[in-house]
């Protein structure tokens, strides 16, 4: 069995260049895209490089839709700056509004942190830590409310499973719908 390289590129049609990049880190195979459209496939250790690109090509639809998108939001956005975000009053304003929403819907959590992430708007640990992420201060106020009860929720109900939306619909009205008007801000706001 060949292992696969530390990193790798590769031209995959229809999505263009590719990058393999080995993992210690990675427990399973995981395809990512970034703002700049750069492709990426995490490769835990010991994966041969032919299983991984199996992999990506069943995700080949998934990728490219997504690529899709970006390019589109590259043609609409203009080039304007974000203002600069005060971390400590961001980090303290969520972390004040995290506990507000927890106290209020009878929810706890262990600790927060609060990350300058690019991934992910928050999460939700098997020990019900919870991690937010500073861009969140830039979001309308339902939309960073709509990620803190999501994340408050986990401490519940750890997967998405129609428990854990019928208590978000409870809380925040139609919590699909929220859902997809935050992945309008997703691109623009990381």
């Amino acid at each position: 069995m060949i292992k696969a390289p530390k990193i790798t590129t590769l031209d995959i049609e229809p999505i263009g260049p590719v990058v393999f990049a080995g993992s210690k880190r990675a427990k399973r195979l995981s395809v990512t895209i970034k703002s700049d459209q750069t492709v990426r496939v995490a490769v835990p250790r010991g994966v041969p490089l032919k299983r991984a690109k199996k992999f990506l090509y069943s995700k080949i639809p998934w990728a490219a839709k997504h690529l899709e998108r970006l390019k589109e939001l590259g043609k609409t956005q203009t080039n304007t700056q974000l203002p600069a975000l005060d971390k400590l009053k961001a980090a303290s304003a969520l972390k004040n509004r995290l506990h507000e929403l927890a106290e209020r819907n009878d929810l706890a959590y262990n600790k927060v942190s609060i990350r300058n992430q690019r991934t992910r708007w928050g999460s939700c640990s098997s020990r019900n830590n919870i991690s937010l992420n500073m861009n969140l201060a830039r979001l309308p106020e339902e939309l960073r409310d709509y990620v803190i009860l999501h994340e408050l929720v986990h401490t519940e109900h750890k997967n998405h499973s129609r428990k854990f939306w019928k208590e978000m619909d409870k809380l925040v009205g139609d919590a699909r719908g929220m859902r997809k008007k935050l992945k309008e801000y997703r691109l623009r706001t990381m």
